[in-house]
């Protein structure tokens, strides 16, 4: 019985207890923290976002704050069912790592440890993920949600990409996870520990 349940809870992603509005369409999917790559670090940072829902979303009005306060507040876009929205630092492919963005934003930072909180244009908290030196960011790696219906707030639902792309760094923008999984039953332990933290 409890394992039917962890598996719902997996399945079906954020809940009230995290801090989430629990029902977000759209979640952190993927962040750039500290690129290699890149011609300075500040340009090779981005942010991916996944539309987990089976209906078209427009982001206009959607916020993303830091650990700091600063936010990129979006304009309109309509992602597709299951599709990719990338912010970065950086439009110029030449300078970032290699990638083409969606949106360029300025004046937001990421940093090795931080927080993403995420806000649907009416202003209610999608999601509020704040990770820490327990979290897989890596020099030259994206942090990779192993599956966007997974809860964004528990560092085992994350970890270290392992495929290249652009110049170098490792990560996944615009494009399936590499880290993606989909199976409970190949990795009921690490999910039992990310759910009792």
């Amino acid at each position: 019985m409890q394992l039917v349940v962890l598996a719902a809870l997996i399945a079906y992603g954020p809940n009230p207890s995290d801090g989430s509005s629990g029902g977000s369409p759209v979640v952190v999917n993927e962040f750039m923290a500290s690129p290699l790559a890149s011609a300075t670090e500040s340009e090779g940072e981005w942010i991916e976002l996944c539309n987990r829902s089976d209906q078209w979303v427009n982001l206009s009005g959607w916020r993303i704050e830091n650990q700091s306060g600063a936010s990129i507040v979006l304009t309109t876009f309509l992602v597709q069912p299951g599709g990719f929205f990338v912010l970065g630092a950086c439009g110029d492919s030449s300078r970032n790592g290699g990638y083409t963005p969606n949106y360029v934003y300025s004046g937001f930072r990421l940093n090795s440890t931080g927080e993403l909180r995420l806000y649907e244009a009416g202003g209610s908290l999608a999601e509020d993920i704040v990770y820490t030196t327990s979290w897989p960011v890596e020099p030259g790696c994206s942090c990779e949600r192993m599956n966007p219906g997974w809860v964004g707030s528990l560092p085992g639902s994350w970890a270290a990409a392992v495929t290249t792309f652009g110049d170098g760094d490792l990560g996944t923008p615009c494009l399936v996870n590499s880290v993606y999984e989909n199976s409970f039953a190949e990795n009921t332990w690490a999910f039992i520990k990310a759910f009792v933290q």
